[in-house]
């Protein structure tokens, strides 16, 4: 196993991680006022860094999976 399957599964790792910690029933944060209002509201700065995250981590994914495919 090559340097690159290596990093490709343990990316793969943190993604089913993230998925698995992330509760997107706590994302809506005007639950209890309105439903439409809860559609409307922002994310707070620790859910962002989570989005962002999870958007860097899912695309080096693809990226890795190119390289390997390029590769074998």
């Amino acid at each position: 196993m090559n340097i690159l399957e290596s990093i490709w599964f343990l990316t793969s790792l943190v993604i089913i991680g993230i998925v698995l910690a992330v509760d997107p029933k706590a994302s809506i944060s005007g639950s209890n006022n309105s439903a439409v209002l809860g559609m409307f509201s922002s994310p707070s700065s620790g859910q962002q860094f989570i989005y962002r995250f999870s958007a860097v981590v899912i695309a080096s994914f693809f990226l890795l999976s190119l390289g390997l495919s390029y590769v074998g």
